[in-house]
């Protein structure tokens, strides 16, 4: 069984503004009540570009990246960002007949921006925002690249082929040694997540940890050479990781019809994860798996 630091700087990869918050925002407050440096890094969360125009079928109001990596500025450090919600955008993916582009506009990265400095800084964790343009925002010949929403789940576009490797570089200076650095599952298949574990992958770090995206179901490719590690959360964890969630207003209401339902669903999947644990509620993650024991419990 392994034996890992409490201390150790913990680095958090956030494909979009709610995923680290609402994926592991109780590990977040466990790590924060206990002095332990904790950075969330936000890789899709770049500004509306206004150089490149969208063809005539789509709205100007969500244009995507002047890039053809999907880069709308330099990383830089800034306060918490996020870009679209599309990755869960609901089933059906559908849009009023009359724009059938209504579906991006749940992407606005100022709102989402904005509501992730509330929601980081009520957790009290460091951010650092990457700015790449989030998939439904993104264009190439002045066409989105994803047409419509079940797109995104689907086979990545071309000229995203180089993204993950653009990201790895852009996490590998926020990752010294020593740094433990946790990368989502890409559960749900989202292309943004499917190219943020790819990029983590790429980086390498030894000791990375896996999380699981909320609200997607987790299959069993998802997690295939990992084995998993329940940990209780305190009450006081999980009140923090629920206020902290419910400043996604924008992401709760499109998604879960308010507060409320999302509240109910992020405590159904720690109330499962805590029946693993003994616990009334637990964070599960995923590690390598280690042939002569089970994973440590510590983080």
């Amino acid at each position: 069984m392994r034996a890992q630091r409490e201390d150790r700087a913990q680095v958090v990869v956030s494909p979009h503004p709610d995923d680290a918050v609402w994926s592991l925002g109780g590990r977040l407050a466990h790590w924060v009540a206990r002095g332990v440096p904790v950075t969330v890094v936000t890789v899709f969360d770049g500004a509306q570009p206004v150089s490149e125009p969208v063809s005539a079928s789509v709205s100007a109001s969500a244009a995507g990246s002047a890039s053809d990596t999907g880069a709308c500025r330099p990383h830089d450090r800034l306060p918490p960002a996020h870009p679209l919600p599309s990755r869960r955008i609901p089933a059906s993916g559908s849009s009023p007949p009359d724009d059938p582009d209504a579906w991006r506009h749940v992407a606005r990265p100022a709102i989402r921006r904005r509501e992730d400095r509330a929601a980081l800084g009520e957790l009290g964790v460091g951010h650092v925002s990457l700015g790449f343009a989030d998939a439904a925002l993104r264009t190439s010949d002045g066409r989105y690249r994803y047409r419509s929403a079940p797109r995104l789940f689907a086979a990545r576009h071309p000229d995203d082929h180089g993204l993950p490797g653009a990201i790895r570089d852009a996490l590998r200076p926020l990752c010294p040694p020593g740094t433990r650095v946790h990368g989502p599952l890409a559960a749900g298949r989202h292309v943004d997540h499917v190219v943020s574990r790819a990029a983590v992958e790429r980086l390498a770090a030894p000791g990375t940890a896996w999380y699981e995206d909320f609200p997607y179901p987790l299959r069993r490719r998802d997690h295939d050479g990992l084995a998993p590690s329940c940990h209780p959360l305190a009450d006081a964890e999980v009140e923090r990781w629920l206020a902290a969630a419910l400043h996604y207003a924008s992401q709760a209401e499109a998604l879960f019809g308010g507060g409320d339902g999302l509240r109910r669903a992020l405590l159904a999947r720690a109330r499962a994860h805590g029946g693993e644990a003994g616990a009334a509620h637990a964070d599960r993650h995923w590690l390598p798996a280690e042939p002569e024991g089970p994973p440590s419990a510590h983080w």
